[in-house]
């Protein structure tokens, strides 16, 4: 990174006297004020960022290890100069300054720069090259972590300098104080005010095993593109499994608290990137409470229970073990299946899973051997270690470790309650049953009978129907996803895991299926779907009432408050193309000049894009209100991912009480659709109320778990 950093500090503080300096060097100079060169200081950080967006944006490109440089310019400007003062700086100054970032990169070998038509999708792209693939800017450096306790919120902007609500800039600082006493305000201060340490063991234990996630394959042969894509996925994530490690190295044997943000909705982020609670396994396993509990019956239980998930064996329908509680094998009939998982088990079984294999728990927990075929082998590991821990000390041993709950098909569980359906409420844990039950075999079953000849065609399992046809598109339909990205995913699901040449499944196969299992959904929970098309028709009336207050010369977006009282903006407007030159971009090869094509945001309402985005966004502040309630009066120390919420081992059952009870609280209401709080004034028909009991989630074992 030291090539990158002299390159760009030489290029900014330039002599170029009596010459007028572009744009992007003129801002970056402005950060050197009084004598104080902050440049130095600001440097690193803003190219190990610029590194990981560029990554991301490999990532989510279909061919890895090229992007369009645009959506990467305007991450990297943007972030760069968040906070300066907004009347000065637009989108176009974010675009030219991220430039900047990524010529040094180009400049020092990193990166290549294509210019294609400019009619094309991607006119300009950034191509990693080998070097990039080497390149390692691992330096442990955390910002958004704190080693003293973080003060509790009293302005929009912490002490860190980020936003508490991410897409609020210093012109909304001033509305900001009247909501310091509303609920959320207190969630994010009391999941702030958790403080966590490094989990020593794990973090060894991943040190010994280093070969398991850090690959050194090479790739040989005649396809040198196939060839490419897999070593810059391979690249990428060994980057991240040393970005998370040099972090957890930089705070092992320290107390640490992570700084939080919200976004448009009220959901709450963890700000540090990669390492934090809502990160991946080799992320979240290596955290553990600063403080702990003394270890009793009821951690004993819930610790069974996370280490039985952990691994999550799966049993053939004849293998079923004898210490299993329930009739599985004529559960699995009756689906049409022939394995079951142990999280499709009863909270009983899962603990007895973990009572029936704990020598070897306890071996793999004192020798550090990782089990490879661990669904989550890192969190697995943590369990291990933390049961051979209390082998040791059992009459005064104090756990540490976090124990989540998660909550079962989260959006179908806040449009079941919505629309009260009761065969939502059987199927997502809202209503008192012995045995789990799966939603997405009900849909996968509903398809089937949709298309018989199809599936007795290729003869294919029930449990490979579940997994690579039906549960992506049962998943994200709660969320208004289309047929036609269902069917992009379907396809690449199925892809990923063999079913289109063992099953001969092809594109044109994946749009019909997608089409059935949006009216296999349909009958499996009418309800949450009508008021999906509920909602859509207020967020038409909620556009038509303020177009007939305001004109289109004034966009405000459609607004609400939620239950912890976060002042929901949801924005959805028309965008026209606006160009923004980019004049002497300079590659090894000479000085390039081309034109970035943004879309530029309008006042001009998208009546469309708002009826597609309101359920989701309307559920998105619906969960992220729940845990908002459950965290602002929660006593103890809390990790938050959306809908998985951890706590001590010991007061597990104390959290899915509160988690039951403020969801209650949220939907026990007479008729739920009189309280949605916009499209006033709209005369058309509610729809019809199901005869679902909400107060049945109290006695549910299965709705957070």
């Amino acid at each position: 990174m030291e090539d990158i950093k002299d390159y760009l500090l030489n290029k900014i503080r330039g002599d170029d006297i009596g010459v007028k300096p572009r744009r992007n060097l003129q801002l970056m100079r402005m950060i050197d004020t009084d004598g104080v060169d902050m440049l130095d200081f600001l440097i690193e950080d803003m190219i190990s960022y610029a590194r990981k967006v560029i990554q991301r944006c490999f990532k989510r490109n279909k061919v890895e290890g090229e992007s369009a440089i645009t959506q990467a310019s305007m991450a990297i400007g943007k972030y760069i100069v968040e906070g300066w003062d907004s009347s000065n700086v637009n989108f176009r100054d974010h675009v030219r300054v991220g430039d900047l970032i990524i010529e040094g990169f180009v400049m020092c070998g990193y990166l290549t720069i294509s210019v294609g038509h400019m009619k094309s999708r991607k006119p300009v792209t950034i191509h990693a090259t080998e070097k990039w693939g080497e390149m390692e800017v691992v330096t442990g450096k955390t910002t958004c972590i704190s080693a003293t306790p973080i003060p509790p919120i009293t302005n929009l902007f912490q002490n860190n300098g980020k936003s508490v609500i991410k897409t609020w800039d210093k012109s909304k600082e001033h509305k900001f104080f009247k909501y310091l006493d509303k609920p959320f305000v207190k969630a994010i201060d009391k999941l702030q005010a958790t403080r966590f340490m490094v989990n020593s063991d794990v973090h060894k234990a991943i040190l010994e095993n280093w070969e398991m996630f850090i690959s050194n394959e090479t790739f040989d042969g005649e396809d040198k593109n196939e060839n490419a894509k897999l070593y810059q996925r391979q690249a990428s994530k060994n980057r991240e499994v040393k970005e998370v490690m040099a972090a957890a190295d930089k705070w092992l044997d320290k107390e640490f608290s992570f700084y939080l943000d919200a976004d448009y909705r009220g959901r709450l982020y963890y700000s540090e990137p990669f390492f934090n609670f809502q990160g991946a396994d080799i992320a979240r396993s290596q955290l553990l409470f600063a403080k702990g509990k003394l270890f009793d019956s009821t951690a004993s239980f819930w610790l069974a229970v996370h280490t039985a998930c952990s691994y999550n064996q799966s049993y053939g329908i004849d293998q079923i073990p004898n210490w299993a509680s329930e009739d599985y094998k004529s559960i699995l009939q009756e689906e049409e299946l022939d394995t079951i998982s142990v999280d499709k088990m009863t909270l009983e079984d899962r603990a007895r899973w973990t009572q029936e294999n704990m020598d070897e728990i306890l071996e793999m927990g004192e020798m550090r051997i990782f089990a490879e075929e661990a669904e989550k082998k890192i969190a697995f590991m943590a369990c291990c270690i933390e049961w051979y821990k209390y082998s040791q000390n059992k009459n005064e041993f104090y756990t540490q470790l976090p124990i989540p709950i998660d909550g079962a098909n989260n959006g179908w569980q806040h449009l079941g309650a919505m629309s009260k359906d009761n065969l939502t409420g059987e199927l997502v844990g809202l209503t008192n049953i012995e045995v789990p039950n799966d939603f997405y075999v009900q849909v996968a079953k509903k398809l089937c009978d949709k298309m018989p000849d199809w599936f007795e065609e290729r003869n294919m399992p029930m449990k490979h129907i579940r997994k690579g046809i039906a549960k992506r598109g049962a998943m994200t339909r709660a969320y208004s996803c289309g047929q036609k990205k269902m069917s992009e995913s379907m396809y690449s699901d199925c892809y990923q895991y063999g079913y289109t040449k063992d099953y001969n499944i092809n594109t044109w196969d994946c749009d019909e299926l997608s089409n059935q299992v949006i009216r296999a959904i349909q009958e499996v929970c009418p309800g949450p779907l009508d008021t999906m098309r509920y909602l859509q028709r207020l967020a038409d009336k909620e556009i038509s009432n303020w177009l007939a207050t305001y004109g289109t010369d004034r966009g405000r977006g459609i607004q609400w408050e939620s239950d912890s009282g976060f002042p929901v903006i949801y924005e959805c407007y028309r965008t026209r193309p606006a160009k923004v030159d980019c004049y002497g971009f300079n590659t090894p090869e000479g000085e390039l000049r081309f034109k970035h094509v943004i879309r530029e945001k309008t006042d001009i309402p998208d009546r469309r894009g708002f009826m597609c985005g309101i359920s989701p966004n309307f559920v998105h502040s619906s969960d992220a209100a729940h845990m908002a309630l459950v965290v602002a009066d929660w006593e103890g120390d809390f990790g938050a991912v959306h809908d998985s919420f951890s706590a001590h081992a010991t007061e597990i059952e104390d959290l899915m009480e509160d988690a039951r009870e403020k969801f209650v609280k949220l939907y026990d209401k007479e008729n739920f659709y009189d309280s949605i709080p916009f499209g006033r004034g709209y005369e058309g028909e509610q729809p019809t109320i199901g005869a679902l009991n909400i107060n049945e989630v109290i006695e549910s074992d299965y709705f957070f778990c």
